[in-house]
């Protein structure tokens, strides 16, 4: 047996390599009414938040810059 060959059967024995085939074809749950933005930062840095679907831009912007001082998304 073939070092390849030994490797494809340790592979399969263990599911590894059959886990990782099915993650790609596995279907996914919606995500719940959030979705992934990118944000512009004041200091003009851009960064990805993740909101409640439909948030307008300035909103999306606001929240990240809390988030990047560390205060609460009500503090001004």
């Amino acid at each position: 047996m073939s070092d390849d060959e030994d490797y494809a059967n340790n592979a399969n024995s263990t599911g590894a390599a059959n886990r990782a085939d099915n993650e790609q074809d596995r279907e996914r749950p919606p995500l719940l009414g959030t979705e992934m933005r990118e944000a512009r930062l004041p200091d003009g840095s851009r960064a990805v938040v993740v909101v409640q679907a439909g948030t307008s831009q300035d909103e999306v912007d606001e929240k990240a810059a809390h988030l990047r001082r560390g205060t609460p998304p009500d503090a001004k």
